[in-house]
Parts: structure tokens; sequence; C-alpha cells
């Protein structure tokens, strides 16, 4: 017998090892689901059991856990990935994300505050160099081309900075939605050996999506909603920046309008937030962009046929 922690964070069980080979060809387990067999007190990735190591495409000798009792991530192939089809509930990764921040509600909100305060302070110094071009615009009442090419420079040139400082956040929201241990440090790890594929991202993503918003807004705002996950997938997968921005976008295309629906419904949870005096944004603003963390796991999660 065997108890599980489910993608909810709660403790199911105890169940039977024939009722999670089940769960496994249903994909509601994977590789990286913690699991602590009766009688003992130490939980392992499901990969650390080699009773279910044939159901998930592994060896029997997978390796144990790492020595600081994070899960070991399951094999990541792009290409099993693309072969595979996906089911992304919007609710479903709204409400998880919910029981995440009930769980985990100040180190959630304190994390999330101190990131975008320096999300925050870092606009501020760009806007001293779009501002005046937009206040040019407003007062004489027309588009120049000088002015709006001095916004989409500022855009393109501070985007690479924005993703180092998201993909810290996206990596400790990922953390706490795997059940592993997250801290201030994983908010800004960021700044690693990955800094350069994100700063790459940040930079290629906002241009090219520029472009396709010059181009009549539609291009951009497909691209735009393609690439979202390419972030995630550096900082988590370690992936090079164009192979992951090729990933989110072929993965994304099989079901594009749920995606952006998702990403529109999570925008909106954020502005609600605002609208509730702005304080409301404290928890508004984590809760949404755990859920679209919900939504990548749910959509690039290795899945057994």
């Amino acid at each position: 017998m065997y108890k599980i922690i489910g993608a909810d964070q709660k403790e199911y069980g105890p169940v039977t090892g024939d009722q999670i080979r089940q769960w496994i060809a249903e994909s509601r387990v994977n590789a990286q689901t913690r699991v602590r067999a009766e009688g003992t007190q130490e939980w392992k990735p499901l990969s650390a059991l080699p009773e279910f190591a044939d159901l998930l495409g592994m060896s029997s000798t997978a390796p144990p856990p790492s020595s600081s009792g994070s899960p070991v991530a399951a094999p990541f192939l792009p290409e099993e990935l693309l072969a595979q089809d996906y089911s992304l509930d919007i609710g479903s990764c709204l409400t998880r994300s919910w029981e995440l921040l009930k769980k985990n509600f100040w180190p959630m909100v304190g994390v999330s505050f101190l990131v975008m305060l320096v999300i925050g302070g870092i606009n501020q110094i760009f806007s001293l160099f779009t501002r005046p071009a937009i206040n040019e615009m407003v007062l004489q009442h027309r588009f120049q081309p000088k002015s709006i090419f001095i916004v989409l420079l500022i855009s393109v040139l501070s985007a690479p900075v924005y993703a180092v400082l998201m993909a810290g956040l996206f990596k400790y929201y990922l953390k706490l939605i795997r059940g592993e241990s997250a801290g201030v440090g994983d908010a800004f790890s960021g700044f690693s050996p990955a800094i350069g594929q994100l700063l790459l991202v940040g930079l290629v993503q906002c241009f090219l999506t520029d472009i396709g918003i010059l181009l009549c807004i539609i291009p951009g705002v497909y691209l735009g909603v393609s690439w979202y996950f390419a972030v995630p997938l550096v900082i988590d997968r370690q992936m090079d920046f164009w192979a992951a921005m090729e990933l989110s976008r072929k993965m994304v295309s099989k079901h594009w309008f749920v995606v952006f629906g998702c990403i529109l419904v999570m925008g909106l949870v954020a502005v609600a937030g605002v609208l509730a005096c702005c304080v409301g944004i404290l928890a508004t603003m984590p809760l949404g962009l755990a859920a679209l963390m919900y939504a990548y796991e749910d959509v690039f999660s290795r899945r057994t046929a």
C-alpha cells in the first residue's frame, strides 16, 4: 500500500500498487509524483520505485532522489512531447493554484512581491527613456516614427532583463508545485548559468513579437502566446533559447486558443486584484502566475501511452 501527494498538494491513500499503475496509464501521476510506501517515513518520486519503472519507461536502476531531497525529474525528450497530445483545463489550473496559495500564502506573496518590486524599479529606469517620447506623441496628438522607434527599442532592450527575473519566479512556483523546498534564492535563479539563454529568449521573443504587432497586431499576439512557455523551458529544462521557443510554439499550437484563454483569464485575475484597492494584486498576481505554471506542467509533462 502507498500514499501519494497529488498535483493539488494533498495527500491521498492508502492505495494499492495496481491503483497507482492505473493512474500512470491515465497520466494522472508521473515520474515526479511523490509517493510513500506504508511503513516508511520517506517520500520519494515515483521514478525511484523499481516496481513502477516499466510503466514509466525507465530503468529499474533509476537514480534515487538527490541529497537535497528534491525529486529526480523524468527524462525530458522533446520528440516524445511533440508526438503526444495534452488536455488543458483552465479551471483546474486556477483551482490547484488557489490550493497552493492557501498552503503557502505568505511565502508566495512575499517572494512574488519582492521580485515584482525589483521589476518595477527596473521599469522606472527604462521609463526615463520612453516617457519623453510618449509625452511628445500625446501633446502633438499624432504618431511620430522617431518616438515609436524609441519606445520599441527600449521594449526590446528591457525584455531580456524581465525574462531573467520572471524565469526565477517561475522556477520558484514550479518547485512549490512539485513539492520541493523553495526559497528567495530560487526566485532569482535566473541569474545562473542559464542567464545567457534567458537573455537571448527575452531579446528574440520580444523583437519578433513586436515585428508581428507592427505587421497587423494578430501575428504578434499569435507569437506572444505561442512562445509564452519558452522562458520556463529554459530555466526548468535547461534548453537553448531557440529550441525552447520552437518547442513552446509547437506544443501551444496544438491548442492555441485554449492556451490563449488561459493566459487571458489569469491576466483578468491579476486585474481583479488591482481593482480591489490595488492591494489585492499581492494575492491575485501569484495566483495567476502559479496557475500558468500548472498549465506548463500539464502541457509539458511526459506521459505514458
